[in-house]
């Protein structure tokens, strides 16, 4: 398994490959690290939502209750890169996106769809999807507060290109997620595998973690003073 944790991944990139050979449908999943221009099945991966992405859900929009979440607090991977990094602009957590590729050939619509098809018996809390457009407007194609329905559905409209959302989770835990894109060509529906996706999402530090984390690092600075002295 390969853990990604940092930098800009497509969490959702579908592919058309018309020349696919059984079992490969022509309709795929993937995950692509742009960092390091790298494809994986999503079974092989872990997307590690890192501590830096708690608290997030209450800065980007000022009621929680838009999800029906009991808490405005959560984990948070931003629809906007500037969001993912640390104080010093080094990447703090996923910058996950969506692209596709529609094979050149012209699709109904002019869209994919990626549907939330089962989510694990074990997962700790709830998932969703959701961003404000340029004019302030809320959506929420996915979310998990009520179950999953047919409704559960993300289209993907920019062909060939890159959309982000914030991706949101209301515990820490590992999380198990099922995905399946499709997209009509023609009379044709295609549909890729059903594809599992695994998040592990990382508690927040405790109030005794910090202060360890201060305390290890003022004996480092001691030693350092130490040592020149």
């Amino acid at each position: 398994m390969v853990t990604l944790s940092i930098g800009h991944v497509d969490g959702f990139e579908v592919h058309y490959d018309p020349a696919a050979i059984t079992p490969e449908k022509p309709l795929g999943l993937h995950i692509h690290d742009d960092t390091t221009d790298t494809h994986y099945e999503p079974a092989e991966v872990i997307l590690r939502v890192n501590e830096a992405a708690y608290g997030l859900q209450g800065e980007v929009f000022a009621s929680a209750s838009r999800l029906g979440w009991e808490s405005e607090f959560g984990w948070v991977l931003p629809s906007i890169q500037s969001e993912t990094v640390d104080e010093f602009g080094d990447p703090a957590m996923l910058f996950l996106g969506v692209a596709s590729d529609g094979g050149g050939v012209v699709w109904a619509g002019n869209q994919f769809k990626i549907s939330l098809i089962s989510v694990g018996a074990n997962n700790p809390g709830d998932f969703a999807m959701y961003r404000f457009s340029g004019s302030g407007s809320f959506s929420n194609p996915i979310n998990t507060k009520n179950g999953v329905s047919s409704s559960d559905v993300l289209t993907v409209t920019s062909l060939d290109g890159h959309d982000h959302w914030n991706w949101a989770f209301s515990e820490a835990g590992e999380y198990t997620l099922n995905f399946q894109a499709s997209g009509l060509l023609g009379d044709t529906l295609f549909e890729s595998a059903v594809e599992t996706y695994t998040f592990n999402v990382i508690p927040e530090p405790t109030c005794v973690t910090l202060l360890l984390i201060g305390l290890v690092g003022w004996v480092a600075v001691r030693k350092r003073v130490v040592l020149k002295e």
